[in-house]
């Protein structure tokens, strides 16, 4: 198991708050949402493996990604820090809480559980979908994703995605490593248990969306099983993207949260 070198954007001043995207996100999908933050603490973007400007590998699972982000910290954040990570973000944030708990003074979770998800069809079909996609010399981003419309009607999901779109001397590329992304899906969609994992006694908060089904009642006694010192929130009128749905309250929830400890 190899570790990479993460490609980050580090602003702001005071203690550390490492943010971790989502599976097809990248640090930059955090900036605007970040900056916010930037005038209590210092901000570390970081784009995961096969990610934003991070380098690719056939390896995807959240034991390498885990230890590329320790490697990280080890390197460019001093003492235990803050981590906020958001949907497989969140997964890597629980996993490095489990396995390295002295590194991180408080986690924050992102719309996502210590579980196994079954629903991993529909990033699935996004793969794919974006896999057919013929990147000819000059095909624009308008042309893109006109092809994309007739697999993903969804302009928001469209408008996300694209965000991995590259195009550089009319030659179009994608940023994600779509190959390494469908092979490993099924890990991504795991929560691994390791032999040294223990019950995570720091500060946590989840943040749920109350439109989102990811964090379900009945995952309650894993939560607490885990991080038994854990709080739950849920965002009113808030889907899965909590940045991007209610950003005023997620900013106001991580601030209050964090200074209250």
């Amino acid at each position: 198991m190899a570790t990479l070198e993460l490609h980050h954007e580090q602003f702001g001043e005071g203690p550390d708050l490492v943010i971790l995207h989502g599976l097809f996100g990248s640090g930059n999908n955090w900036r605007s949402f970040a900056k916010k933050l930037s005038e209590d603490f210092r901000i570390s973007l970081v784009d995961l493996r096969n990610h934003g400007k991070s380098p690719h590998s056939e390896e995807m699972d959240y034991v390498v990604m885990l230890e590329d982000v320790l490697v990280f910290l080890e390197q460019k954040t001093a003492g235990s820090v803050s981590i906020l990570g958001h949907s497989m973000g969140g997964k890597t944030a629980m996993q490095l809480a489990l396995r390295h708990p002295k590194k991180i003074k408080n986690l924050l979770v992102g719309d996502i559980a210590p579980v196994v998800y079954k629903h991993g069809d529909g990033h699935r079909s996004y793969l794919q979908a974006l896999n057919h996609i013929p990147l000819n010399q000059g095909l624009t981003r308008t042309e893109i994703d006109a092809l994309l419309s007739k697999s993903i009607p969804e302009s928001t999901i469209r408008t996300f995605l694209l965000t991995n779109l590259e195009i550089r001397s009319n030659q179009a590329s994608w940023k994600i490593n779509l190959k390494a992304l469908e092979e490993n899906l099924s890990d991504l969609m795991d929560f691994p248990i390791g032999p040294k994992m223990l019950p995570f006694e720091g500060n946590c908060l989840f943040i749920a969306g109350s439109n989102s089904n990811y964090i379900q009642t009945d995952h309650q006694p894993i939560l607490q099983s885990w991080f038994p010192k854990h709080r739950l929130v849920r965002l009113k009128n808030c889907g899965h993207w909590l940045h991007v749905d209610q950003p005023e309250a997620l900013t106001k929830t991580l601030k209050y949260f964090l200074s209250e400890i």
